[in-house]
């Protein structure tokens, strides 16, 4: 143990008294290894180290913030604070713990795994993990050691498999229970004196963590109520049939393009489920897969984790790994599973910028076998990043995104599609609305910029005049990109759109919002702090969800959670709800800033219109905050930079408004766009 970086157990009987038993290697080990020691236990433990357990699954502040050369300097210490230390390992994610329960009979394991990158070690016998079993018994134990012969090493990868088996839950005669559930629905049982618990004892157990009552079953029915966690198309999910029957024809468009490829699906349109369709249908034709799932957000990667669920795997989620040694033991982890059978597909779900990394390609190009990359809103894959060394072992490649060309940047979108393949399918937002997307009501609202901002616009335009033939050539300059984003940042931060703003949710009410969204802008967080004042003046429940909160995924979880339960009124953000996260209760939206990309506004409006049926969600409402030049120049001839901001504007208003159900309306949109028009002479 002194030596190992990994150390895995299946154990019969525990006793934190174990650990004083073998506290110097254990130390040694907690010191040198960054890794989690992994255990699996019977449910029957003393009351003493429930307690304990309970205290680390509690996750006790005092003890998380306890640094390990304080809490375990040194084997003596650990022995003395036996209890203590176990419950500071749960709590800080050094040891983590599943209870096993097998039907009529005993859990009776006695197996010690211990590996270092390719050497093994695996040590079993009839010793327990109790004081008495280490120290007062008279026990045997073998010892396997994979560099000494074939027969060593076989028996060492064996046991492992065996583990890997218990611990992926897929063993269909072994329930493996995680340590939280266990202790809630009270299958952990006190383990008194010397008498061991029966086969009755297990049964009874057995049949609480299935939520069975007393009455006899036969085996095979509670087998085939188990999840066999075959990757599967849910019986719910109809993609060939109804308003998701276009699902069905992107899959088949796929595989007639060689299974490479973009699906140019719209926000809303479900991007996720058909992707893991095709992908399911994939498995089923080529057989054992790795299936490598890349978002931009990790609100994303949480999504896709839980999507993935749904089709009976278990994914892998990299962000929560907790480092490049984690990384490292997780795919290693899979790798096995895939390389022994103990599973035949696996799912990785990774960032973009680990997915750039030169040490997880290498990791995953190691993976014998068909390999799947999923990558979602694939637009940011045509960076330089990705496309100067693309993973080019992926057998089968599948892009998704609502927008797939890069909006100025025809290089990069050429990459893109020589990497993924063009796109084979196209399903527009004019073709979801009304079939799976609801439809909407657009609202603009005009303000004014004042005197200030006018004369900086003026000020900042004529600054980019002098460098515009940067612009036609095509070469870049990060000077002209700043002035470039400072111009645009006085129409999306305009001080008019704050007081627009407060009058537009006085008028509706403050107590009758919900489900609604803001979007400030994210060239200055001002604004956004500035939402937030106002609404909490006006009492409004609100949270921002911007990229600080999404950086903790449990928090973003928190807030989604709020939102769509209707305990939060309003969600404000600035661009994190743009790509892929998916709120359908979204029914009402102010929209301060807008960017001149495209893509956005697409996203955006996807964003709002998905349907939700849970809430009697029948049309989305949208209001437009859009900044003008000064009335007093309204009112003449307008000149060339008043004009460049109107037009600016009015591609993103015509965009909205041509498919809102109130265009055409006595002050709808369709007004709107006129006035613009006629503001520039159009």
């Amino acid at each position: 143990m002194s030596v190992a970086n990994e150390v895995d157990i299946m154990m019969g009987f525990f006793s934190s008294k174990s650990f004083a038993e073998i506290a110097p290697g254990l130390a040694a080990f907690l010191n040198n290894s960054k890794e989690c020691l992994r255990l699996i236990i019977s449910p029957y433990i003393s009351e003493s180290d429930q307690e304990a357990l309970k205290e680390g699954l509690l996750q006790s502040s005092q003890l998380a913030e306890e640094s390990i050369e304080r809490l375990i300097p040194d084997a003596d210490e650990l022995t003395d604070h036996t209890l203590r230390c176990l419950a500071w390992l749960i709590s800080n994610g050094r040891l983590s713990v599943k209870v096993a329960l097998m039907k009529d009979a005993l859990f009776h394991s006695k197996v010690w795994l211990f590996r270092d990158e390719d050497t093994h070690v695996a040590l079993h016998g009839s010793a327990n993990m109790t004081g008495k079993g280490l120290r007062g018994n008279r026990e045997q134990l073998s010892l396997a050691r994979s560099w000494m012969n074939d027969e060593a090493d076989e028996a060492c990868r064996e046991l492992e498999a065996e583990f890997d088996l218990l611990w992926s839950g897929s063993d269909p005669d072994c329930a493996v229970i995680e340590l939280s559930r266990a202790m809630q629905d009270r299958i952990v049982q006190d383990f008194k004196g010397e008498h061991q618990p029966t086969e009755d004892d297990f049964n009874r157990l057995w049949r609480r963590a299935h939520g069975l009552d007393d009455k006899p079953i036969n085996i095979d029915d509670l087998l085939a109520q188990e999840d066999d966690r075959r990757f599967r198309i849910p019986e719910w999910l109809q993609y060939r049939t109804g308003e998701y029957a276009h699902q069905g024809k992107a899959i088949d468009a796929w595989f007639e393009a060689g299974r490479r490829g973009v699906l140019e699906m719209c926000t809303g349109s479900g991007k996720t489920l058909t992707a893991l369709t095709a992908a399911q249908l994939l498995h089923e034709e080529v057989g054992p897969l790795l299936i490598v799932v890349s978002a931009p957000y990790n609100v994303l990667i949480s999504q896709w984790c839980s999507e993935i669920e749904l089709f009976g795997l278990r994914p892998e989620n990299m962000t929560e790994a907790g480092g490049p040694a984690a990384r490292s033991q997780s795919l290693a982890q899979a790798r096995r599973r895939l390389k022994r059978g103990v599973s035949l597909c696996e799912a990785i779900v990774v960032s973009n910028d680990t997915l750039c990394t030169k040490e997880f390609q290498e990791q995953i190009q190691s993976f014998s076998g068909a390999k799947l990359l999923i990558a979602d809103e694939c637009h940011n894959l045509g960076a330089a990043s990705f496309t100067s060394d693309p993973p080019e072992f992926f057998d089968y490649r599948l892009g998704l995104s609502a927008t797939p060309v890069r909006q100025y940047d025809a290089e990069g979108t050429a990459q893109l599609f020589k990497f993924f393949g063009e796109p084979c399918f196209s399903f527009t937002l004019e073709q979801a609305i009304g079939v799976c997307l609801t439809p909407y009501e657009y609202h603009v609202t005009f303000v004014e910029l004042n005197a200030e901002e006018m004369a900086e616009w003026r000020e900042i335009s004529e600054k980019i005049s002098r460098l515009a033939w940067k612009l036609d050539s095509g070469e870049k300059d990060g000077y002209l990109d700043a002035l470039l984003l400072k111009r645009r940042k006085i129409l999306e931060t305009a001080q008019a759109k704050l007081d627009a703003l407060r009058q537009l949710i006085s008028e509706f009410g403050p107590r009758n919002l919900r489900y609604t969204l803001i979007y400030a802008t994210d060239k200055d967080p001002e604004q956004l702090g500035s939402v937030n004042n106002m609404l909490n003046s006006q009492g409004v429940f609100f949270h921002q969800l911007t990229a600080e909160e999404t950086s903790a995924p449990k928090k973003s979880r928190a807030i989604l959670d709020r939102f769509q339960a209707g305990d939060l009124q309003v969600l404000t953000a600035k661009r994190v709800l743009d790509e892929g996260v998916n709120v359908p209760q979204i029914m009402r939206a102010y929209i301060l800033a807008s960017t001149t990309v495209r893509r956005q506004w697409v996203q955006r409006r996807g964003r709002l219109l998905r349907t939700c049926k849970a809430i009697g969600k029948e049309f989305a409402v949208i209001h437009d905050l859009v900044a003008l030049p000064p009335s007093e120049e309204l009112s003449s001839n307008l000149d060339t930079d008043a004009k460049k901001i109107i037009n600016g504007e009015l591609d993103r208003v015509w965009e909205f408004a041509r498919l809102s159900k109130n265009a055409a309306n006595t002050g709808g949109s369709f007004e709107a766009v006129e006035h613009m028009r006629a503001l520039v002479g159009g």
